[in-house]
């Protein structure tokens, strides 16, 4: 997508899309697809029967479409299909998954989020579903997805659906008050220590006159830092705890950078530069506390930068904010580090019950899908029923306002956008600033090694063990515990049979992935 078309949309659209962007995110140029066998042009009469296509997928919105919602009608009618679609909401979607492939009674096309899942990956291997590896070679749109999501998506260098793409650069790292650094004339933070000192600055000079003001808000998961990950990260120098050393997947428990990255937080908390209660915080209120002025960073992609400065400007009228992503973080070894996302958010696979042709046009319909028109129409609708055109600018009516699935077909049909996480409606200025940032990531960032791996054990036993470890964590950090403690603690994990087997078994899964490369 060009400068041109990302600056010429308003904050209404912005707005609307911020949430679907956020969890499945797509871009890439206009083509009809050669090949798409299934699809149909738009306002032409369909010249053969309408493709009966079953789905099961997942949606994010307040409400799934009806029957007779127009951009579904529509869908239809470009592609010549007859779509009968299963939603199903996301708290609910892993049970739905498990026993829709317990019952062996598949749809024709079935989204799988978790591709680590062990069923899954046993049905997959045992012939379950189509092999499309070669298959998919056909459709152009598809192979615009970038090579990372392909690798991600395999199982023993076969690919067994359809990877549903995200961008792979733009992920949560430090939104922070670009007006308090002016105002307190700071610079941006390059490293570890120096966001330490604009967190400290924030606090003691309160910008915006708040009492009790703090420098980084966030929260922690059960099993992970959280919002609080990409500065465990930066230490550590890799996304997650598992990194390639020597070839060899090797667990950053046990390291002195993940020790010496601690020993920052305990310090930042016992300065009271992070909150008091973070163990215990949710994410609306870890960001409440930035839209009150009392927190001047906060850990989040570049798209959400006009939520925020509109989420304070509400909460404190009087305040001017500006916000800025941090690009990527340079840890105590001097490494930058920027997260690299997975390039995927699971895939749709194909029951090996459904015929070859049928897998073809199928494999059509998500190739339009995967072009500007198929995608636009997934995320604005159409012309003058969900949108109109001021100038340039696209203004949605109150048809799209009013719908509570409105860009629901975001999440069947996505395209490939690397700049997909830079956020819509911004100025010219501002956008091309952010596209330089995610350029800047790019050129550092790191992917988990354990993107495309799995561990039986880990399967079993391993959300146990992160608990325990963030625990761990956690207790340092509020000085419950002596870093003696944690010292302790690691020494008894590295003695635990069962969990150094995780460690075992993702690397003959790392080896073997690398073999079949």
């Amino acid at each position: 997508m060009n400068l041109k078309k990302r600056t010429v949309l308003t904050l209404t659209v912005m707005v609307a899309t911020a949430l679907a962007l956020s969890a499945c995110s797509g871009g890439g140029n206009k083509s009809n697809g050669a090949g798409s066998g299934a699809q149909q042009a738009p306002g032409k009469p369909a010249e053969t029967k309408p493709l009966d296509v079953s789905v099961l997928s997942i949606y994010y919105q307040k409400e799934p479409p009806t029957k007779d919602n127009a951009v579904l009608k529509e869908v239809e009618k470009r592609t010549n299909t007859n779509l009968n679609i299963t939603w199903v909401a996301p708290n609910n979607f892993s049970e739905k998954v498990n026993v829709t492939l317990a019952s062996g009674d598949l749809p024709d096309l079935m989204l799988v989020t978790d591709i680590a899942n062990a069923s899954f990956r046993t049905m997959a291997k045992q012939g379950a579903f189509w092999d499309l590896t070669e298959l998919i070679k056909s459709y152009p749109n598809l192979m615009k997805f970038p090579d990372i999501t392909f690798s991600n998506t395999k199982i023993e260098g076969k690919l067994y659906g359809i990877p549903r793409v995200r961008p792979t650069e733009g992920n949560a790292q430090p939104l922070i008050r670009a007006d308090w650094l002016t105002k307190l004339n700071l610079k941006m933070p390059e490293t570890t220590e120096d966001l330490y000192k604009v967190m400290k600055a924030f606090k003691e000079s309160a910008p915006d006159g708040q009492k009790d003001t703090i420098g980084l808000s966030g929260y922690v998961n059960q099993n992970d830092m959280g919002q609080f990950g990409f500065i465990e990260n930066s230490f550590i120098g890799n996304s997650g705890k598992y990194k390639v050393v020597d070839g060899k997947i090797t667990d950053m428990t046990f390291s002195s950078e993940m020790k010496q990255s601690l020993e920052w937080f305990r310090r930042a908390y016992k300065e009271g530069l992070i909150p008091q209660d973070f163990a215990l915080l949710k994410h609306n209120q870890a960001k409440d506390l930035v839209f009150a002025g009392k927190a001047g960073i906060f850990p989040d992609k570049p798209n959400q930068e006009p939520a925020m400065v509109q989420g304070v400007a509400s909460a404190v009228p009087s305040s001017k904010p500006d916000f800025a992503w941090m690009p990527y973080l340079i840890g105590p070894s001097g490494t930058k580090y920027a997260a690299k996302g997975n390039g995927h958010f699971g895939m749709f696979v194909i029951s090996k019950k459904v015929p070859e042709d049928k897998v073809k046009k199928l494999l059509a319909f998500l190739d339009y899908g995967a072009s500007d028109e198929g995608s636009d129409l997934a995320n604005y609708g159409m012309k003058d029923v969900h949108f109109t055109l001021q100038g340039d600018n696209r203004v949605l009516t109150d048809a799209a306002k009013n719908d509570p699935s409105f860009q629901f077909m975001q999440n069947i049909f996505m395209k490939f956008d690397k700049y997909a996480n830079v956020a819509l409606g911004m100025t010219p200025e501002l956008t091309k600033r952010d596209m330089a940032y995610i350029d800047a990531a790019e050129k550092v960032s790191i992917p988990s090694p354990l993107d495309g791996v799995t561990s039986p054990t880990a399967q079993k036993l391993g959300s146990d063990y992160d608990k325990k470890i963030q625990d761990m964590k956690t207790k340092v950090i509020m000085e419950k515990v002596t870093l003696g403690d944690w010292d302790q603690f690691v020494a008894a994990l590295k003695a635990d049979a069962n969990y150094m087997k995780i460690q075992e078994e993702y690397n003959a899964e790392y080896q073997k992935k690398a073999s079949s490369k």
